[in-house]
């Protein structure tokens, strides 16, 4: 953590440059070594029997190159990164995102998805979001070190209030014709209902007491290929919305991008979390 300014707090994702340093360590002395096996072996400093000592340095060299380029690329767009906590406004720089801010007029509050997601994300994701009326921004805390999470926890807190959600889940919103509107997220966080998209834009569709839900019912299922998803569907303000509990995630690889296809919750327990207090 670093304080610019008097107004202004500043934290780096250290959590994760430091991985990527641990990689940069290895990979970077390997490559040295392998550079010069090929140069010596080039000069022919070994006698006829060290070719092989060449062959071993290619071989050697690929790899270590082929890892050491996208952490140095990484850690030059790392060091441009961070979280800013201003008087009036919070921004996020993350790799390969586009630069979010909010300012604290427009934030209604915070949630903290827990230590559990952030496991079952494989440490990708989990901890911070803020919530505003029509969108959120990530904050992506999880590349905080612990200490330094902590801090910005607490200094966010300060600020507006944050929420844990009682239910959560990823899913996908549908029209009435069937077709994907968007990949989103589902909340109950205590008494109230969040539904909001994950990818994108990141649209907040409503926020809204459970008890303002006017209709609350069981959807036909969606069948990916043999799976079959549950689904719901809301009515708020006079709007149904087709909640399919159901996620498509994607990856993206050195052969290109794959997704998969998994359900994310069952439409009978959803229903009756939705109407505990709808009642």
């Amino acid at each position: 953590m670093e304080t610019l300014t008097t107004s202004t707090t500043y934290y780096r994702f250290a959590h994760h440059t430091r991985r990527i340093r641990q990689i940069i360590v290895i990979a970077a002395p390997v490559l040295v070594v392998a550079v010069g096996l090929i140069l010596l072996s080039s000069l022919n400093a070994f006698g006829s029997s060290g070719s092989g000592l060449g062959v071993l340095g290619y071989i050697l060299a690929v790899p270590a190159f082929v890892l050491l380029i996208p952490m140095l690329i990484l850690t030059r767009d790392y060091s441009r990164s961070g979280i800013w906590l201003d008087a009036d406004v919070i921004r996020v720089r993350f790799p390969g995102e586009k630069a979010q801010e909010m300012p604290w007029s427009e934030a209604r509050f915070a949630i903290n998805e827990g230590e559990e997601y952030l496991q079952a994300s494989k440490g990708k994701e989990g901890l911070g979001h803020i919530v505003g009326d029509t969108r959120y921004i990530r904050l992506h805390l999880e590349g905080l070190a612990q200490a330094e999470r902590r801090q910005a926890e607490v200094a966010i807190a300060e600020r507006i209030p944050v929420r844990s959600p009682t239910k959560f889940a990823l899913m996908t919103l549908m029209n009435s014709q069937g077709e994907v509107e968007a990949r989103g997220r589902l909340y109950i966080l205590g008494q109230d209902v969040l539904v909001a998209e994950n990818r994108g834009e990141k649209r907040v569709f409503f926020y809204a007491p459970l008890k303002y839900l006017s209709s609350v019912r069981p959807h036909n299922p969606y069948y990916i290929g043999r799976l079959q998803c549950d689904a719901l569907s809301l009515r708020y303000r006079g709007q149904d919305y087709v909640i399919m509990l159901g996620y498509e995630t994607t990856v993206s690889g050195n052969l290109g991008k794959s997704s998969h296809w998994s359900v994310t919750g069952n439409a009978e327990e959803w229903m009756e979390a939705l109407k505990q207090f709808h009642r």
